[in-house]
């Protein structure tokens, strides 16, 4: 039996980390990165051609559509801090933000989150969902708001922050 390369998401010290291992199995692959005290989210053997090994490293989170970038981030999270500041209720922020955003990919994730915290889903694990958008910070401060009622002042950190 010969090693074979798998890919592999997980979490190590709070950080998402992806990577390949040699390994002879998918359970060797697993015990290796737990042993590195990484907590595996996904893990799947390479192919071996070249080809998909290019178009791997090419999609990063965009899935084939317009990639987000950080001053996209920026835009949202300035008019996000500055609408709640100005006291309008979240889900209207979220709706007229949606309306005014010209990038296609953030326009879906900020109508995704729109959509979950209707549903109940509290404003931080909306954000949680899109991790190589929204790092630690981000969700955190976001927390901070939330258990404080204090949404728009973390808000206005987190615009500092960018």
């Amino acid at each position: 039996m010969s090693s074979e390369n798998y890919s592999y998401k997980g979490i190590s010290a709070g950080a998402y980390v992806e990577g390949v291992i040699d390994a002879l199995s998918v359970e060797e692959a697993s015990f290796k990165l737990k042993e590195k005290k990484i907590i595996i989210t996904k893990i799947t053997r390479e192919k071996i051609k070249k080809k998909s090994k290019e178009k791997n490293k090419k999609s990063s989170f965009s899935f084939g559509k317009k990639k987000v970038k950080p001053e996209d981030i920026v835009i949202f999270s300035k008019q996000f801090a500055t609408m709640v500041k100005a006291g309008l209720p979240i889900l209207n922020v979220l709706a007229m933000i949606r309306d005014q955003i010209e990038h296609p990919t953030v326009k879906e994730i900020v109508e995704d989150i729109r959509k979950s915290l209707e549903g109940g889903v509290t404003l931080s694990k909306c954000f949680e969902k899109y991790p190589k958008i929204f790092d630690n910070v981000y969700i955190n401060l976001i927390k901070a708001g939330e258990a404080s009622g204090k949404l728009d002042l973390f808000l206005l950190k987190l615009v500092g922050f960018t």
